[in-house]
């Protein structure tokens, strides 16, 4: 299997998002004031919202530098800009000249960062949010979904509804044909691999004979089983953009912003391979780890060399959570009795997961 750093497009913009439901991340991981919080940045903004818990450090780590640089970007944006004028330059609302609230930010950039982001004015523009090459796999597949559905019944799906009616609605209005036809269009790998997942990735250990399949099964359970209100996962699948300005991440609510902007400093932005860094850092120095999916991209040597090192770094009672797309992982067997999967907790964080891409989402507690 390709190592980590040959799989991942370097130089790409990948996500302008968090595609891990921070409820998940916040069951999991309970963080307390004066934590040490090691998290994967990807779009950075579950990232952002563990400022509410008051950590004492998060150390946000991507092998992607530009994974890194939307991070910093965001952080610059937030220390410099009024709440209004975030989200605008975010996207969330109409703004004459985004570039204009950039000039006011690029003091704040790395040299590094600030040479991307010149290059990208056309993200900037149009504002970040759904902006990455992810993004743009999902804006093509929400535009598929309202032409096969249509949209009066894709806006349906969205009116408040009982959880018994949210069932009849899927059974009997929703789950057509043209439904389960979109994911042999759009949901395989060769489609994937152009939006930056490359084809080596999927894999079917689950059972499941095809990607389509797999994600079909997984879309069901979102579309039918957990509450739509409150889901902006799905109103970013389906409508490209978030349905109200109260169905968003936390660092986007007018209500945490000044919050989130006095924290911002304790964020620690780090480009490196994860299982090399945490390699670098002494024992017993961090309590709660955010890994996301990122084992699908190593060996699994490489898998029980990064669960070695979180074991030797984890302080006492450190919790973890951690991901799978397609491709199944588990801590080392050598280490099941150190890193304990909490059963009742996994089965409840994927139960109720709102993004619904994920095959696995795990919680997990060390024991020393």
């Amino acid at each position: 299997m390709l190592k980590e750093k040959d799989q991942v497009n370097l130089f790409k913009l990948v996500f302008a998002h968090n595609w891990e439901d921070p409820e998940s991340d916040h069951a999991a991981l309970q963080i307390k004031s004066n934590d040490a919080v090691l998290a994967i940045t990807s779009g950075g903004c579950n990232v952002l919202g563990f400022l509410l818990y008051e950590p004492e450090v998060i150390y946000s780590i991507d092998i992607n530098p530009s994974q890194s640089y939307m991070l910093e970007l965001k952080i610059a944006a937030i220390k410099i800009l009024e709440f209004d004028d975030f989200i605008a330059f975010a996207g969330l609302k109409k703004h004459e000249n985004r570039l204009l609230l950039y000039n006011k930010i690029k003091p704040l950039l790395s040299k590094e960062a600030l040479d991307f982001w010149d290059q990208q004015p056309k993200i900037l523009s149009h504002g970040f949010i759904m902006n990455g090459k992810y993004e743009g796999f999902i804006k093509l597949a929400g535009k598929f979904i309202n032409i096969l559905q249509g949209k009066k019944r894709v806006l349906g799906l969205f009116n408040e509804k009982t959880k018994a009616e949210q069932e009849i609605y899927f059974d009997t209005v929703w789950n057509t044909k043209r439904f389960h036809y979109l994911f042999k269009i759009l949901f395989n790998k060769r489609i994937l691999a152009k939006r930056g997942l490359v084809a080596d990735y999927f894999h079917f250990d689950d059972g499941s004979k095809s990607f389509a399949e797999n994600f079909y099964n997984r879309s069901k359970k979102a579309f039918r089983n957990i509450p739509i209100k409150g889901n902006y996962f799905l109103s970013l699948y389906l409508l490209g953009k978030y349905s109200n300005e109260n169905e968003v991440p936390t660092y986007l609510k007018r209500e945490h912003y000044a919050t989130i902007k006095s924290r911002v400093d304790r964020i620690n932005i780090i480009t490196a391979d994860a299982q090399s860094w945490i390699d670098t850092m002494p024992n017993d120095s961090i309590n709660c780890f955010s890994l996301s999916n990122i084992c699908e991209l190593m060996s699994e040597k490489d898998t029980n060399r990064l669960f070695t090192a979180v074991h030797r770094t984890a302080r006492k009672d450190a919790k973890i959570i951690f991901r799978n797309l397609m491709i199944p992982r588990e801590v080392p067997d050598t280490l099941k009795y150190q890193i304990v999967k909490n059963e009742i907790l996994s089965k409840f964080i994927y139960d109720n997961d709102r993004s619904f891409v994920y095959g696995k989402v795990a919680a997990y507690e060390l024991e020393k």
